[in-house]
Formats: structure tokens, C-alpha cells, sequence
């Protein structure tokens, strides 16, 4: 049974990220600090305050469209990826070439399987709970 700081630490993360995962859930019931040093450790390496920072938003997250298909990530995992790079000012291309770049460590089915996932975003299937946003909006 998840205890209210175990709900607490849930409700911190789903202001910062827009929704939750299992892998929170799971934390949240088992250990609430764990769940929180692990949701500041990612709120800070993903939404950090650019200042003194050496990459800003939209390249953090066009590398973890990469990392995310290399490793052959979860499909929450890549369309998350993708959308708050596009959010943050990347292109469709960009977020098309940051997954590419996996293909030469993880090999073309990485990649393969991230283009489905795209496809099926761009037909308004997805199950991220983010806005997917136009492909003219950043060309």
C-alpha cells in the first residue's frame, strides 16, 4: 500500500514531467526517498535550469532520443523523448537523425522500431500524455 509520501513524491514528479511511469509507482510504494532522489536526479539531468549548463533542453532531449532507441528503450520511453525535443525547438529531422545516430552502436532494427513508434505518434497513436506537435510547426 503506497503511503501519502509515497503519493506526495508522485505528485512532485507528475508537475515536473506532465504524467508518471510504473517504474514511479513501483518506487513510490517501495521507498518514497528513494523515488525522490531518483525524481530530482532526472528532474535536474533532464529539466535543469540551462544556466552554466553545457547543453540546453532540446539537445538533452535529442540525445535521449537516442540513448532511448539505442538501448531499444520502452515506446513511452522514445515518444517522450521526442516530443519535449520538438517541444524544445527540435525539428522532426533532428529527432529523426538523433535516433539514426543509434542505429551504428545498436544496429538498424533500433532505429526500425523507433520509426514505428514515430508512425504511430504522427496517426495520434500514442500513449504519452503530451501534445505531439505538427511537423510543419519546426521544419
Amino acid at each position: 500500500m503506497m503511503t501519502p509520501e509515497g503519493k506526495a513524491e508522485l505528485d512532485k514528479i507528475r508537475a515536473v514531467r506532465g504524467y508518471t511511469l510504473p517504474v514511479h509507482d513501483y518506487l513510490a510504494e517501495l521507498d518514497p526517498e528513494m523515488l525522490r532522489r531518483y525524481g530530482d536526479l532526472a528532474s535536474y539531468t533532464l529539466f535543469g535550469e540551462e544556466d552554466g549548463r553545457p547543453m540546453d533542453l532540446k539537445t538533452r532531449f535529442l540525445v535521449l532520443v537516442g540513448v532511448t532507441t539505442a538501448v531499444k528503450g520502452d515506446n513511452e520511453g522514445v515518444q517522450w523523448a521526442a516530443i519535449r525535443a520538438i517541444q524544445n525547438g527540435a525539428t522532426w529531422k533532428e529527432v529523426y537523425e538523433a535516433a539514426f545516430m543509434a542505429a551504428l552502436p545498436a544496429g538498424i532494427p533500433a532505429f526500425e522500431a523507433a520509426c514505428h513508434i514515430f508512425n504511430r505518434m504522427k496517426d495520434g497513436d500514442k500513449t504519452v500524455d503530451l501534445d505531439v506537435p505538427d511537423e510543419t510547426a519546426n521544419t
